[in-house]
């Protein structure tokens, strides 16, 4: 087991006992995701890489967390787990945006 990996389902056990829902999870796993796409951004674009050497003990996303754990064919399940989270979040978005009034 790797740290990110550990600090990742830690959070996502903690979202599911505080909130009991699972979009809420699925909140989750998108925000974590978007959040360590900009970090890598942020990194390899904008930042200098000797001002903020801790920057690269950070996963690039989450398909990369998943990966590092080496489950052989067991990695494409949960990968497709994790293409089906964002399948559920972009019906939770589009239905948003037509619930909303303007």
């Amino acid at each position: 087991m790797n740290i990110p990996f550990i600090i990742l389902i830690l959070g996502l056990i903690l979202v599911i006992v505080f909130f009991r829902n699972f979009y809420s999870a699925v909140y989750f796993i998108v925000m974590v995701d978007i959040l360590l796409r900009i970090i890598t951004y942020l990194k390899t674009e904008i930042i200098r890489a000797d001002a903020f050497d801790f920057l690269s003990y950070i996963p690039a996303d989450v398909p990369s967390i998943l990966q590092s754990l080496n489950l052989g064919g067991l990695t494409s399940v949960v990968l497709f787990i994790y293409v089906l989270v964002y399948i559920v979040f972009e019906g939770l978005l589009i239905r948003n945006f037509f619930e909303r009034h303007f």
